[in-house]
């Protein structure tokens, strides 16, 4: 299992710091550092600590990796996310060094380090006897490079259990942002903003409260998934019958309704009898024997019939009616439209 990834999302998916849903708070806070950054020459002049170590914490979905990423974005630096949680229980006996490396390759490539999942280390008590050891060494390394972190680099680390961090971890950090679920009103205006991009014919639903950004954003994605189906179920399809679903007590036995059709002419085909054996389309169309189209190799060859409007449901109902002997094809016939039609495989 791959924790430690290096600029992990291309820059064109991470939105800009000015597009995050945040409290007006954490937004003062955000610009003063990004300042901060920009002038960074100019404050050292003066011998004042750049803050460059922020906690980001509180409920799960509500941008806090999306605002480490904004971040980056916007100081153009590269990003090192570092999960705790998966990097210690993978690596363990060797986390204090790989930490250590970690803080180290940060420096090098002057990026941000993004530690996620940071209240693991509040959970030294869960391990058994022969790895609080190393645990303990993990929190002692983390201090170390903590106090020691080089001015140039940012370090922002995010929980969701600030509770489970030690208070001289927590004292280590000069900014603290706060994740709080959003107001009725704060997620309205997700909404619009998430639906901006979006025809109106896909937007008809029932907005949802009382959940993160993150599961509003899987919510509005899976109702209009879903109006996308539902409008292409409905589109017109023109399906071209010589056989079978001319009759009306197969059509009404597939469709639940019955076709109207205009009649036309296939030209490069000529009709066979196919012995049927399944015995549901045998019930439906009281017959044994059906018509099947084969390619000819003369276009003189012609079969006629009559071609249906259908909708995209009722041509897959047609797919399940068809036995497997056939296959759908687009084909022109002789009005100059383009219709499916069953043919020999």
């Amino acid at each position: 299992m791959t924790t430690l990834t290096l600029s992990a999302n291309p820059s064109s998916l991470v939105l800009n710091i000015n597009k995050l849903q945040l409290s007006v708070e954490n937004r003062q806070k955000l610009n003063q550092l990004l300042e901060e950054f920009t002038f960074i020459d100019a404050i050292a002049q003066y011998n004042i600590p750049i803050d460059n170590k922020i906690l980001l914490y509180g409920a799960t979905g509500c941008g806090k990796t999306a605002t480490a990423n904004a971040i980056a974005k916007q100081l153009n630096k590269k990003i090192i996310t570092l999960h705790l949680g998966n990097f210690v229980s993978s690596r363990l006996g060797e986390t204090a060094k790989n930490i250590t490396n970690t803080f180290t390759s940060a420096r090098i490539e002057k990026a941000i380090l993004f530690i996620d999942e940071f209240d693991f280390i509040g959970k030294t008590r869960d391990y058994d006897q022969k790895d609080s050891g190393e645990m303990k060494r993990l929190v002692n390394v983390l201090l170390q490079q903590i106090d020691n972190l080089d001015k140039n680099i940012l370090l922002i680390c995010a929980t969701n259990h600030i509770e489970a961090i030690d208070s001289a971890l927590l004292r280590r950090f000069q900014l603290k942002l706060e994740y709080n679920l959003p107001t009725q009103k704060e997620l309205d205006i997700y909404y619009d903003n998430l639906l901006i991009p979006f025809p109106k014919s896909l937007i008809n639903f029932e907005r949802k409260f009382g959940f993160s950004y993150a599961e509003a954003k899987d919510y509005v994605f899976q109702k209009i998934k879903n109006n996308i189906i539902s409008m292409e179920k409905q589109k017109k399809q023109l399906l071209f019958s010589y056989g079978t679903l001319q009759l009306e007590n197969v059509q009404i036995e597939t469709y639940g309704r019955k076709l109207k059709g205009k009649n036309d002419t296939l030209s490069g085909y000529r009709l066979e009898e196919l012995q049927i054996k399944d015995t549901l389309v045998i019930e439906k169309s009281a017959k044994e024997i059906h018509p099947i189209a084969i390619k000819s190799n003369s276009n003189g060859e012609t079969i006629d019939g009559k071609i249906f409007e259908i909708t995209m449901d009722e041509l897959i109902q047609t797919d399940l009616y068809e036995v497997d002997d056939y296959k759908r094809v687009l084909e022109t016939f002789k009005s100059g439209v383009k219709a499916w039609v069953y043919v020999k495989k």
